[in-house]
């Protein structure tokens, strides 16, 4: 009786947590397929060996987005898998295709390179006759020579009008769309240019 009981609980708890799974707003990536080979057209990084040293998202809220449901009541949405996830696997796929090498181990005076998150955010501005779309995002690369660090800023800032309310559909557009600019700008940026 009490194995029975006991197995009923664990059902009913894995239900209530299933329905509030199901509920929370996320947004997923996917990146357009020509992305990397449009951005890495020239192998910026070209014969340079690097250690990658992840992503940390220093953002005060994990959150991607707003949405707006009925009533006005507005709900933070966050990207599944999290946002530090998905943006360590690109960079280190946007840094390979663009020709760097990316090694488990470099000499004392060799390059180490980490990513911080900044900003990365979608928002809709509501004005009383119209609204616009605005997506920013900041990525602070620490690039490590030996003992000198180099800190350099990628970001974009998107807006555009055409969606009135903080639906899901256009959030997860709008962060897609920023999520391929920001990465596409990595290798134009000058001073990533030079990691050598």
């Amino acid at each position: 009786m009490r194995k029975i009981s006991m197995f009923v609980l664990v059902v009913f708890m894995t239900a209530i947590a299933g329905t509030c799974l199901a509920e929370e707003p996320v947004v997923y990536f996917e990146m357009p397929p020509d992305l990397m080979n449009k951005a890495c057209k020239d192998k910026v990084w070209a014969g340079v060996a690097a250690k990658w040293e992840g992503v940390t998202d220093l953002r005060e809220s994990k959150a991607v987005g707003l949405q707006t449901k009925k009533g006005g009541e507005e709900i933070r949405v966050y990207s599944n898998p999290a946002l530090d996830v998905v943006m360590n696997d690109a960079l280190q796929d946007i840094f390979r295709q663009c020709g760097m090498a990316l090694v488990e181990k470099v000499p004392a005076d060799g390059i180490r390179i980490k990513a911080n998150i900044k900003e990365f955010f979608v928002d809709v501005i509501k004005n009383v006759v119209s609204s616009r779309t605005e997506a920013q995002s900041v990525i602070m690369f620490d690039i490590h020579r030996g003992k000198h660090v180099e800190s350099i800023d990628v970001g974009m800032t998107i807006e555009y009008k055409g969606m009135r309310n903080r639906k899901i559909k256009g959030i997860q557009k709008a962060a897609n769309k920023l999520m391929a600019e920001t990465l596409a700008e990595i290798p134009k940026n000058r001073h990533m240019k030079e990691i050598r």
